[in-house]
Formats: C-alpha cells, structure tokens, sequence
C-alpha cells in the first residue's frame, strides 16, 4: 500500500465529518452538537510522498489545498453543488504584475532612438525669437502705461 501524507488523511477526514451533518441523539429526534474537529499538523517539516502534487491542511469549515508545484492556494470546501475548491486571492500575483508593468515603462522610456534618427522638433531661429521678445516688451509697456493712467501720481522720469 503506497504512503500517504498524514495531512491528507486528516483534510478528507475532517471533509467527511463537515458532509455528516449533525448527529442525531438516540431517541431524541434533535440534533446534537456536531463533533469537534481538531487537527494538529505533525511537528516540523514533513516529507510529501514520491509525485505528490497537492498538500491539504484542515481548516474551519473546509481544507486548504497547496499546489506545491506553483504555490497556488485553494480553500476546498461543501457547496450546495457539492465539493468546490476556490483559489484563495494572492496579493503577490498583483505585485507581481505591477513590477512587471513598471519594468515594460522603465524600458520603454530609457530605449534610445536608434542612431541616425532625427527628430521632428526644430528650434526657433534668431529671427523668431527676437520677434517673440518685441511682441513681449510691448506687452510690458502696455500694461504698464495702464497702471500709471490708474494711479494718481505721474510717473518719475529717469535721470
């Protein structure tokens, strides 16, 4: 007869107990309280058969099972459609796939064109410029012939 890890052998217990239901008291007709299932995992760490892929632990109401392959976690437990086994939520898988968005950007945004590439932006010429700073200074001096007109005292003239 092949090993069987005592885990195991403990999640399909406990799994067998919570299917039982309550158990009816002799004579009675009403349910009495259902026996409590308690496990203590073996001390230390313990050896998964040869090929064992999954490893069950009892839990409230159920049994989490590892994929030891992938470290995936499931919680197994009764449905009103039967034995159901859900994957339990990992914040690590959205670290993960966070870290890896953030590295596709990085990358992106340090790649180089490649050489001989120009670019489409051309910087204004002398011409443009000092045309820029001619539309600016009679902004300047329009404004500020404004706010001279508004005050009471006249302007002081420069030495």
């Amino acid at each position: 007869m092949p090993a069987v890890h005592p885990l195991l052998v403990t999640a399909v217990v406990a799994a067998s107990l919570a299917a039982a239901g309550p158990v009816l008291a002799a004579g009675e007709g009403a349910p009495a309280a259902a026996p409590a299932v308690t496990a203590t995992p073996p001390a230390g760490p313990t050896a998964l058969p040869a090929g064992a892929r999954y490893s069950f632990a009892p839990t409230e109401g159920g049994a989490l099972k590892l994929d030891t392959d992938t470290g995936k976690v499931s919680f197994c437990g009764k449905r009103a459609s039967g034995y159901t086994c859900e994957a339990v939520p990992d914040t690590r898988d959205a670290y993960e796939a966070e870290i890896d968005r953030l590295q596709k950007q990085v990358n992106a945004l340090e790649a180089r064109p490649p050489s001989g590439e120009t670019s489409s932006l051309t910087l204004p010429g002398r011409a443009e410029l000092d045309t820029a700073l001619d539309y600016a200074q009679y902004a300047f001096q329009r404004m500020r012939t404004m706010m001279n007109a508004l005050t009471d005292t006249p302007p002081e003239k420069a030495p």
